[in-house]
């Protein structure tokens, strides 16, 4: 029960100027300035929240809705992203010194943002329909819906 609730005159006082003092006081103290963001921010800060999907179109023709990811899963993004230059796509199909590439754990990534609504998608219909922008553009969605982009 809150003061209002239940208010006893006292020396000739009005309870309800009193209580609409309090009001005013309360209004009047929660002036805090507010963090202003961009409208980005705001977007990202939204679909995070709500957990909206965003949709990529492959070169297949068809328009895919990619989710945001499980805990389990984003732990796993989160591993893989590490193996995976984020930055150049292309960089991931260059051979290191040793003759390895980075292109399976970048197509498994790719493959990460299908599999909750996709289940029988592959990394071979994904290699075939994917092109080195459409790759970038699923990283930053699989990146900026699981809430990754200030952790890497």
């Amino acid at each position: 029960m809150n003061k209002r609730d239940m208010v006893l005159p006292q020396n000739g006082v009005n309870p309800n100027e009193v209580a609409k003092e309090e009001i005013v006081e309360s209004k009047e103290t929660d002036l805090s300035p507010k963090e202003e963001i961009s409208p980005e921010e705001a977007s990202f800060r939204e679909k995070v929240f709500f957990e909206e999907d965003e949709s990529v179109r492959l070169r297949d023709g068809i328009s895919y809705k990619i989710p945001p990811l499980g805990i389990k899963a984003a732990k796993e993004l989160m591993k893989k992203l590490n193996s995976v230059d984020t930055a150049i796509i292309i960089a991931n199909m260059i051979e290191n010194e040793a003759g390895d590439t980075n292109y399976n754990d970048l197509l498994e990534v790719l493959l990460m943002g299908f599999k909750p609504y996709y289940p029988k998608m592959t990394t071979d219909y994904l290699e075939e329909y994917i092109d080195i922008v459409t790759a970038k553009e699923i990283i930053d969605i699989l990146i900026g819906l699981n809430g990754l982009k200030k952790s890497l």
